[in-house]
């Protein structure tokens, strides 16, 4: 990573704060778990929005006139997140040691979620190798917006982790039905905010249509994510893997014929199907999955 940073940097000085930037991310990022295992997330609330914060006046009170500034603030709101783990979860020195056992067993999260974000970002790699660079912005800009939406099934889901390796079926039925209305009104309220800011203060020429597909491609997760924790409670990781994957494959075939069909915007409808089809999948396996947690405890 710091050899393609090294690479991609036009001075030592942006390399620098990308260094920063990365080193910072990696700490915060293997905070997370500690976070969910003692459950203060009072603690990573607070953090956030100190971090936040600091990037909110940055923006507020400075003149951005390139790139590097951006650079520059994001580094430094992510060591401070980077400061405020290391600070209230370790309060003692710590010893690092590297654990090849550990990595081996992390190795198959680690390719779902490399396989989440290629499923979600591909139809943008595409559009840029093939269409102009304002087209480029804008679509990543709308898809942007719908992906944040998507992000809040994790933030909602992720503090009862433990519990869903834990709880019945019946509870955990009762769970994901509370959790999928639950993003249902989320979704369609935050999505029409959503849509009218980038309508009318980005001004975005994208037709309404587009919109509304925009708000069903945000919806799925909040179903299907309480699943994928029964395959993790399963050790049925490979099948998250491949159904990822697959979804990841569809949106690539399908982005590219609208592309060269000539409406790049309507790569949005191919990462909705890719959606909607891992979500039909998911609740398909759903019952067989509920068996088999209920068998474990007989």
């Amino acid at each position: 990573a710091f050899a393609i940073l090294l690479f991609i940097s036009p001075n030592f000085g942006y390399f620098g704060w990308l260094v920063l930037w990365l080193v910072s991310q990696f700490i915060y990022q293997s905070a997370e778990s500690l976070i969910v295992y003692s459950r203060r997330f009072g603690v990573q609330v607070i953090i956030e929005l100190l971090s936040f914060s600091i990037l909110f006046l940055f923006v507020w009170q400075t003149n951005l006139k390139a790139p590097d500034d951006l650079i520059f603030i994001f580094s430094i709101a992510t060591a401070v997140k980077a400061l405020g783990v290391l600070i209230a979860l370790f309060p003692k020195p710590v010893k690092a040691l590297v654990s090849f056992k550990e990595l081996a067993l992390g190795l198959p999260f680690f390719i779902i979620g490399f396989s989440g974000l290629i499923q979600s970002r591909v139809d943008q790699y595409i559009i840029a190798l093939f269409c102009e660079k304002s087209v480029v912005g804008t679509y990543q800009i709308f898809l942007s917006a719908f992906i944040l939406i998507q992000s809040f099934s994790s933030i909602i889901i992720v503090p009862f982790q433990k519990m869903l390796f834990r709880i019945n079926a019946q509870t955990y039925n009762r769970f994901q039905l509370k959790v999928s209305l639950l993003g249902a009104v989320l979704v369609v309220s935050i999505g029409i905010i959503v849509s009218s800011i980038l309508a009318f203060y980005y001004q975005l020429n994208i037709d309404w249509k587009f919109y509304l597909v925009g708000i069903f491609l945000s919806y799925p997760p909040f179903v299907y994510v309480p699943i994928i924790f029964i395959y993790y409670r399963l050790k049925k990781e490979k099948e998250v893997i491949w159904v990822n994957y697959l979804g990841a494959g569809f949106n690539l075939l399908m982005t590219l014929v609208l592309v060269y069909s000539g409406n790049p915007f309507g790569a949005i409808i191919a990462s909705c199907i890719a959606q909607w089809m891992m979500l039909f999948w998911y609740s398909y396996r759903k019952k067989s999955l509920i068996n088999a947690v209920e068998m474990s405890h007989m």
